[in-house]
């Protein structure tokens, strides 16, 4: 990894540490409202419907030129909706709330990738650069999901919203403290003439096989997770664990993810992404299965550690899929990375809303 990378890496960190502090104590929040199980995954799947919404229009608008300017209004809309997180008395006050931070923060990661993308060195190999790019997102869920319930444990869920509120700041400072970092040249300067963006290129863009691949893995990667993560916590709370317990084990299934993603750009290099992908899967779903046999912290733990390492292993996969085998002259950048993130907020989406549905009938447990 060189200095520019590392540079271009920061601001992410930040991002992902002030939104996950928040989403480690949403679901437990909302049961301290007395709100049934089925309406919480209803209402935590507003987050990603208004994160879908915000992806295509951004996706369309971006250039490398505006996109520091841009990422920076939608980290400070985030910001303030996250303090007003702490205020929200009822369902219909969280569901507003809730639509803008989905919003905002759909627009940042959609910006941030094809920036980050936009803004490698040339002499950067591509897939450590991916694996670096999703380990920092899964290095921000860890610190955040854990110090998110740790605080909220000695000061309470509206204290802890309002301190990852202003933690807004410190993105915005980085990305402008680094300025533009290493321009491409030529790839930049052809980005910026492009013509504007037609509903036939689109539409195309959409139906291009190479990203078909990539999106459908992206959307059953989401899905998995947000049904594991929404109702890991409530599982934890069903089976006695307090809420620095819960944040440990979030905390440490994206560490995981935070430690073996930079790594695995090596060992797609070796075994090659789509086997990884088809693979992947189908095994970190039968770790899940496993987490209802066990009511331990130390078990639950364990296993759902373990399920965190084959999704690391898999984004990795999925990512470097997206920037080798996706021809940028058939997808703009901007587009690919907006269409690449719609598809995990499908599965963002489909996740909270099945896992709800299938908790309403069986279980908790059962959604695993």
């Amino acid at each position: 990894m060189n200095l520019n990378t590392l540079k271009l890496l920061l601001p992410v960190i930040a991002v992902t540490i002030q939104n996950n502090s928040s989403s480690t104590l949403i679901p437990p929040f909302l049961q301290d409202l007395h709100m049934p199980v089925a309406a919480i995954g209803t209402l935590i799947s507003l987050n990603p419907i208004f994160a879908l919404l915000s992806r295509l229009p951004v996706g369309m608008v971006y250039r490398r030129s505006r996109a520091r300017l841009l990422i920076s209004f939608a980290v400070a809309v985030m910001g303030i909706s996250n303090f007003f997180y702490g205020l929200v008395t009822d369902s219909w006050s969280f569901a507003i709330v809730h639509s803008v931070n989905g919003f905002a923060y759909g627009a940042v990661t959609t910006l941030y990738m094809a920036f980050y993308v936009d803004s490698l060195s040339p002499d950067e190999n591509r897939n450590h650069a991916m694996g670096y790019y999703v380990g920092t997102l899964a290095a921000g869920y860890s610190t955040g999901n854990f110090f998110g319930g740790l605080i909220a444990d000695h000061l309470g869920f509206r204290i802890t919203f309002q301190l990852a509120a202003f933690l807004s700041l410190l993105p915005c400072f980085l990305l402008w403290l680094f300025g533009r970092g290493r321009a491409r040249g030529a790839a930049e300067a052809k980005q910026e003439v492009q013509p504007k963006l037609t509903p036939r290129e689109l539409w195309k863009a959409i139906l291009e096989p190479e990203l078909a691949i990539v999106v459908i893995t992206a959307l059953f990667l989401n899905l998995i997770h947000q049904m594991g993560g929404v109702f890991i916590s409530l599982y934890g709370l069903a089976v006695g664990m307090n809420l620095t317990q819960i944040g440990t084990i979030r905390a440490a299934y994206a560490g995981c993810n935070a430690v073996t993603r930079p790594i695995s750009g090596h060992v797609v290099n070796k075994f090659g992404h789509r086997r990884l992908s088809y693979a992947g899967i189908p095994l970190q779903s039968a770790l899940l299965m496993l987490v209802p046999l066990f009511t331990g912290f130390g078990a639950v733990l364990t296993v759902y550690v373990l399920s965190g390492f084959m999704r690391a292993v898999v984004v990795v996969a999925n990512a470097a899929g997206l920037v080798q085998d996706v021809d940028e002259n058939k997808v703009r950048r901007g587009l690919a990375s907006a269409i690449y993130n719609a598809a995990g907020d499908v599965g963002n989406i489909l996740g909270p809303a099945t896992g709800g549905l299938i908790a309403r009938a069986t279980s908790i447990g059962g959604v695993f």
